[in-house]
């Protein structure tokens, strides 16, 4: 599957989150005409697009010609907006997750993944509606996260920069970067150059005070209540061994939390799973797709 592999156009809607940020909402048919099983409901990281979870749809909806699929831009990311207040936290991302399963999925079984602090949206959500997770959620991917990161040092001048970020204008463009530091800190070995150009290009454009804003909330990541519910839930946890910003050991952290979950070490990949192992982040999922209904959970 080609790193940069596109869904076929699908329908755009507009979701308003509980703190005012207008979600674009890309919802994905199935391609045979008729949706069956669960919806796959897809949350992408910081400074990413939705576009991060497109060859994974492909792949999946390639292989299962019945899934429907939702992915959705982040708040102040791609196409949506930002919500009324700057001083954000995780969880708002759980609250807007739950507003977008509420308008695309409002019945029946979803599995949901969540890439960097899109799992940590996923987590979010576990601990702003558990019942929801308990009552609807068939499986969950947790892909390139984690749930706590004591202890984390960054990249060299990353302190300084999200600091000048943080004063800068609302249309300020984004984190500047390179093709080079994005394959260094971001990509494992042999990166593909058009993901790599790709994430250059998502990263660019996602304003100044966007990255300051979201940076400065996941520096208080705690989520570790969250993940409670998803000892109920089937849970995959995959990380890339060459990943710099979650690595392996807050995905084994992460795992040890769910009781029964499953992690998965993807070896040369680093931080862009998605585009780096779209095949193996396909391969587990259909696991979840494949999970027992919640309909039958005792």
């Amino acid at each position: 599957m080609s790193p940069l592999a596109h869904p076929a156009p699908g329908t755009r809607r507009t979701v308003t989150a509980p703190d005012g940020a207008r979600l674009a909402v890309f919802e994905h048919p199935a391609p045979s005409g008729f949706a069956q099983g669960p919806t796959l409901v897809l949350a992408h990281g910081w400074c990413g697009t939705h576009e991060v979870w497109d060859p994974v749809v492909v792949d999946l909806q390639q292989r299962r010609p019945h899934l429907r699929v939702v992915t959705y831009d982040q708040p102040g990311h791609g196409r949506s907006s930002s919500g009324l207040d700057r001083d954000v936290s995780l969880l708002d991302l759980g609250a807007a997750l739950r507003e977008v399963l509420a308008e695309t999925a409002p019945e029946g079984d979803v599995v949901l993944g969540g890439h960097s602090m899109g799992g940590m949206t996923v987590m979010a959500l576990g601990e702003v509606d558990p019942d929801l997770v308990l009552a609807r959620v068939r499986g969950v991917a947790l892909v390139g996260t984690a749930a706590h990161l004591p202890g984390r040092r960054g990249v060299p001048g990353e302190v300084l920069v999200m600091g000048l970020l943080a004063k800068a204008p609302a249309r300020f463009p984004g984190l500047p970067t390179t093709a080079r530091l994005t394959a260094a800190n971001l990509f494992g070995d042999n990166p593909d150059p058009e993901a790599v150009r790709a994430t250059v290009q998502q990263t660019s454009q996602t304003r100044a005070n966007v990255v300051a804003d979201w940076y400065r909330a996941i520096g208080d990541l705690d989520l570790r209540t969250g993940v409670a519910p998803f000892a109920h839930v089937r849970t995959v946890v995959l990380t890339g061994r060459k990943d710099r910003l979650t690595p392996v050991s807050a995905g084994r952290r992460l795992a040890a939390l769910i009781p029964g979950s499953d992690f998965w070490m993807v070896p040369g990949v680093g931080h862009m799973i998605t585009y780096e192992a779209s095949a193996t982040v396909a391969d587990k999922i259909e696991l979840l797709l494949d999970a027992e209904p919640t309909s039958q959970r005792a």
